[in-house]
């Protein structure tokens, strides 16, 4: 839970801090989806482990 909360954080100052033609916000669209990616990416390496046991 305090990692969500400390996420939610970060990403409301991290937005509230972009001005102009939306460049700040992209990079950190790029942030969240990369960060997604590599949870993902986790997971599957997990599942595959699994997957490989039984």
């Amino acid at each position: 839970m305090k990692i969500i909360a400390s996420f939610l954080i970060v990403a409301v100052f991290s937005l509230a801090s972009c001005r102009g033609s939306g460049g700040p916000m992209t990079r950190a669209g790029r942030g969240v989806d990369h960060a997604f990616h590599k949870t993902g990416q986790g997971i599957k390496h997990v599942g595959q482990k699994i997957e490989s046991k039984f």
